[in-house]
């Protein structure tokens, strides 16, 4: 049996031209909807079946976020299915709906197709995709006349000059999208902790996804798998609405989105991801559990589960958006899926508006990471908080002779004897023992490790490692609690 694969681009080159959070969505929708419109086309043939994503021509939810990705799949039924004509009538479909030069787009977006022969869908999934990774390697070349053009319609994404995927993405010719400066500010009152000044660019992503949609059990299945991705990214738009956020594009278990540090209703980015996982956990997990995926693994079968990664780079109003984003796939691709064992993971870069940058990498499902929860809301004065940070920091060395076996009683006699707050209100104390507790499951996970490369080339130990996610924890609690803009 053939199948199809149909990608999409330049995606990564065109976020790179938007400067403004309005901009950023619509280069996010526009390839949505060029999705759509292929999906569309595709939808009149009979003689081909799609696999992926879910699409039913007449139900596009208005909802004003991207939901179609950047990639589909089809069986083919019979040999004589002409793909180039309805590629080609879903382009000029394209052009005329946004209102974009038939040739600018013919030349500026790119469509790639792979058509191969597999034994089953599940095959042509995971062979299928690994082909277009290969094929997205050739990105064709642009004039400067086209990437103007498609520039001049990112920035008139306004209210005064109504873009015309205002109406294809809401039912309606103009739609308010906040700044920057609004969105980190999202309860609209007086400033006075830094946070208000913030915002976070998140990118998430689904974990062990591609597995389980190649895998033998989600054969004949994958397409009513694909309508339950499409549900749980219109779930994650509503919260991340909700919380004051704007979402970009969530096209099934991959989301992206701008949200406050501190939202509405006193929720906090974590309280976010939270009701974002309970979410995923309730409408993709429970699916992949009913349907017992199993993956084989030295020679052993073992069930695949699911859950979600993010990252998420948190940045000054006035920080490069692009950059910002550049930063949160970095933090999600290369720290949350790649160095963490069993994912579920949360990588965080902290860039303050003073140069400072701080840095953390937890797994969901450790303790650290509830008590980082609980760490932000018992977090006290300013001073306090930099005291402990910094004496952990500069007792470094002695830090690295505690091993596993004396750890807990080492760590005690230290806070006791170096740490030693002046503060001994009952808030205080009970700050002093969470932090603590933190440093002891830091530094149980850290021990033993091999010493890594920092990037300036030298080495890092294993405290050292220990002792700088402590750090960065501790700074990180603090500011989300609320930072006074004079401390900042």
């Amino acid at each position: 049996m053939k199948y199809l694969a149909i990608s999409i681009g330049p995606i990564i080159k065109t976020f790179s031209m938007a400067r403004k959070p309005r901009e950023f969505w619509a280069a996010s929708y526009l390839f949505s909807y060029l999705m759509q419109c292929i999906l569309e086309v595709f939808d009149n043939e009979e003689k081909v079946e799609l696999l992926s994503p879910y699409y039913k021509k007449g139900c596009e939810p208005k909802i004003g976020v991207g939901l179609f990705p950047d990639r589909a799949f089809y069986k083919i039924k019979e040999a004589d299915v002409n793909v180039d004509e309805m590629l080609n009538e879903a382009l000029l479909n394209f052009a005329c709906r946004v209102n974009l030069p038939v040739q600018v787009v013919s030349s500026f977006f790119s469509i790639m197709t792979v058509c191969k022969g597999y034994k089953t869908s599940a095959q042509a999934i995971k062979g299928l995709n690994e082909l277009l990774d290969l094929v997205e390697l050739n990105q064709k070349t642009w004039s400067l006349d086209d990437f103007d053009t498609v520039l001049r319609f990112l920035q008139h994404t306004t209210n005064e000059s109504p873009s015309p995927l205002f109406e294809i993405a809401f039912g309606k010719k103009r739609f308010p999208i906040e700044t920057l400066e609004e969105i980190a500010n999202s309860e609209k009152i007086p400033i006075t902790y830094s946070y208000q000044r913030y915002v976070c660019i998140v990118q998430a992503d689904g974990d062990n996804m591609g597995r389980i949609v190649s895998s033998s059990q989600m054969e004949g299945k994958l397409f009513d798998f694909s309508q339950c991705l499409m549900r749980f990214g219109e779930s994650a738009c509503t919260l991340i609405n909700n919380y004051g956020g704007l979402p970009i594009y969530a096209g099934g278990d991959d989301l992206l989105f701008i949200a406050p540090v501190c939202g509405k209703e006193g929720k906090t980015i974590f309280d976010l991801i939270g009701e974002i996982d309970e979410q995923y956990n309730k409408q993709i997990q429970k699916i992949v559990e009913e349907r017992d995926i199993e993956i084989e693994k030295n020679e052993k079968k073992i069930k695949v589960k699911t859950s979600m990664s993010y990252g998420i780079s948190i940045i000054y109003y006035k920080y490069p958006l692009y950059e910002a984003w550049e930063t949160a796939r970095n933090m999600l691709f290369g720290f949350a899926k790649k160095q963490v064992d069993g994912k579920n993971a949360i990588a965080l870069n902290l860039r303050k508006n003073s140069g400072s940058d701080f840095r953390l990498l937890l797994s969901k499902s450790r303790d650290e990471y509830p008590l980082l929860k609980s760490l932000i809301n018992l977090t006290p004065e300013e001073s306090l908080v930099s005291s402990v940070a910094h004496k952990v920091r500069a007792n470094e060395p002695l830090l690295s002779t505690f091993n596993r076996a004396n750890l807990s009683s080492r760590l005690r006699a230290f806070f006791d004897k170096v740490i030693d707050a002046e503060d001994k209100s009952m808030k205080a104390q009970s700050y002093i023992e969470k932090t603590r507790e933190m440093l002891k499951l830091i530094m149980n996970n850290y021990i033993g490790r091999k010493s890594v490369k920092a990037e300036n080339g030298t080495e890092k130990s294993a405290t050292q490692q220990a002792t700088e996610l402590f750090y960065s924890i501790l700074r990180i609690a603090k500011f989300i609690k609320g930072e006074e803009v004079k401390d900042e």
